[in-house]
């Protein structure tokens, strides 16, 4: 693997010091770097400076460099370019991300050198409808998100699978998650963790109303339908992946299923699902040995 788009978040590295060092690494492998123009005018070495959607176009691989929210927009286009994604972390939790800081020249060699399996994970489709008519689809790596709107007023969500009525949830909202995305807002909001290869969606209710509301889990083959109560008088949200938000009133229906298409991640070890959760979660980046 040659041709290497690499995105950074500006917030995350300062003044692209590790941008810097990441594309001089690549080019002294042998490999190409495409990066965003107003990127690619910050740095030292000979990168190549193109539009965004032309880097992933034009890329074998893109490096994600910062925290959670860089790796899910870049995944959000790496997908839709059919490539594979590596994260970097930059920032303090870092769960999606696959390298650290200390570890990206062992990392880069073996991108470069083709040392390394690819993980594919799920995807989910959101559809809103307003009535029968088409609001917007989108595309999440982590959760669909129904919620309340700026007043604080209780949000009646009327949940179904496979249009088979499930329960109704008075409270703040509903988090609708893949299995990548339980170990996130899912799992903030007393939702299971699940290991990110499952097949599964799962579905938690936002500071819920009632005494015995929990999460529920469904299979990846079948469809979660939400409803705003048509008596909900005020405006919700719907978050995808916490990257675009759409504004929903009374009536409107949000449908959730697995989408046709996954996100490839790069990975470079072989790393326990178990040991990465207590690392970066449990322990907050202090980790202990693996019991056999």
């Amino acid at each position: 693997m040659k041709t290497i788009g690499v995105i950074p978040n500006l917030d995350k590295d300062i003044n692209y010091e590790f941008s810097k060092l990441v594309a001089d690494k690549i080019i002294r492998l042998g490999g190409r770097v495409l990066m965003p123009k107003e990127s690619a005018k910050h740095m030292e070495c000979d990168v190549e400076s193109l539009n965004e959607e032309e880097v992933y176009n034009n890329s074998e691989a893109v490096l994600s460099l910062g925290g959670d929210g860089t790796f899910l927009k870049v995944a959000r286009n790496a997908y839709s370019a059919n490539i594979p994604i590596l994260g970097v972390n930059l920032g303090t939790l870092g769960f999606l991300t696959e390298i650290e800081k200390a570890d990206i020249d062992c990392a880069l060699e073996n991108v470069i050198n083709g040392k390394y399996t690819i993980e594919e994970r799920m995807l989910l489709e959101a559809v809103i409808y307003s009535k029968s008519k088409l609001i917007a689809r989108d595309i999440a790596l982590n959760d669909v998100v129904i919620s309340r709107g700026a007043l604080s007023r209780i949000l009646h969500l009327k949940t179904y699978i496979n249009n088979v009525f499930a329960d109704s949830y008075p409270g703040d909202g509903l988090i609708v998650s893949s299995p990548t995305g339980s170990t996130a807002y899912s799992f903030s909001a007393g939702g299971p963790i699940v290991e990110p290869d499952l097949d599964i969606i799962v579905v938690t209710p936002i500071c819920p109303h009632i005494l015995y509301s929990r999460s529920f889990i469904t299979t990846g083959d079948r469809a979660v339908k939400v409803v705003v109560d048509e008596g909900y008088n005020h405006n919700a949200m719907v978050t995808v992946d916490g990257q675009n938000g759409y504004q929903v009133k009374g009536g409107y229906s949000i449908e959730v299923k697995k989408a046709p298409c996954s996100v490839k991640m790069i990975k470079i070890a072989q790393k326990n699902f178990f040991s990465i959760l207590r690392s970066k979660i449990y322990m907050r980046g202090e980790t202990f040995k693996d019991e056999i």
